[in-house]
């Protein structure tokens, strides 16, 4: 493991390297991070009050390679684009899936993660199947409801058909805790909905089936301004990627659950 963390930290000088003649001579400017803490492992508040994650650790290596001051806001998912179309040094970073709606409003980067939609139910609900339909999961719940978070792609894959069996929840970790009571189950991201599960063993997570819920490509949202920020971004995540960087980076916060 040493060994591997060595290997990862000689790429962050890398892309550190690569980059310098960016950050020389400029005057450090402060880059606002949009987040919503709720998403672990991408971004989740820790055991001493501080927002982290992977988003967290991509901005912030984003910002020492380019010579910003990281700061990072934590508010309501449906919230970000707004805060991002205010200021050109705003960015959303908040596992969000790529969009045509969002993309009218905001710029995105390149894809940097994937995802698709999981289940999250009582053990045993849906026994050895390896995915679920969409239509299992309501039948599943009988008078209960489906948890979601609001403004999510879960929440619009639920909301489509069974919209009177839906909560809007502010996230997945809140909505968790109504399995049982309120709810029958919760809708949300593979990598959330592995790590939710994982810390209560109570709870299982079953993949969506892929007729009902496509892959996501997560990318960063920027001011539609900001053209020379997401093709620097770019540059960086790419050297990221192709050097284990943000693998890294998702071992470090989930535990070494990675798909």
């Amino acid at each position: 493991m040493k060994k591997f963390l060595a290997i990862i930290m000689s790429c962050l000088t890398a892309v550190a390297c690569c980059f310098a003649l960016t950050a020389c001579g400029s005057k450090k400017e402060t880059l606002y991070v949009y987040t919503n803490a709720g998403f672990a492992p991408y971004e989740y508040v820790n055991e001493y009050g501080e927002v982290v994650g992977i988003d967290i650790d991509v901005m912030q290596e984003i910002g020492a390679i380019l010579g910003y001051e990281v700061v990072v806001n934590d508010i309501e998912f449906d919230n970000i684009l707004n805060e991002v179309a205010k200021n050109k040094m705003a960015v959303g970073a908040a596992g969000m899936s790529k969009k045509d709606e969002r993309d009218k409003v905001a710029l995105a980067s390149d894809v940097y993660a994937t995802s698709q939609q999981y289940v999250i139910a009582p053990v045993g609900t849906f026994g050895d199947d390896a995915t679920v339909k969409v239509a299992q999961i309501a039948a599943a719940v009988g008078d209960k409801k489906i948890g979601v978070q609001k403004g999510t792609t879960g929440a619009d894959l639920i909301e489509e058909d069974y919209a009177d069996n839906t909560i809007e929840y502010s996230n997945a970790i809140v909505a968790s805790t109504d399995i049982g009571t309120t709810l029958g189950a919760v809708v949300i991201d593979e990598l959330p909905a592995k790590t939710i599960s994982g810390n209560n063993s109570k709870l299982a997570c079953w993949k969506i089936d892929a007729e009902d819920a496509e892959m996501e490509s997560y990318v960063l949202y920027f001011n539609k301004e900001a053209t020379e920020l997401v093709a620097s971004v770019n540059k960086i995540l790419k050297v990221m990627q192709d050097n284990g960087v943000i693998d890294y980076f998702t071992i470090k916060h989930s535990g070494g659950i990675v798909g």
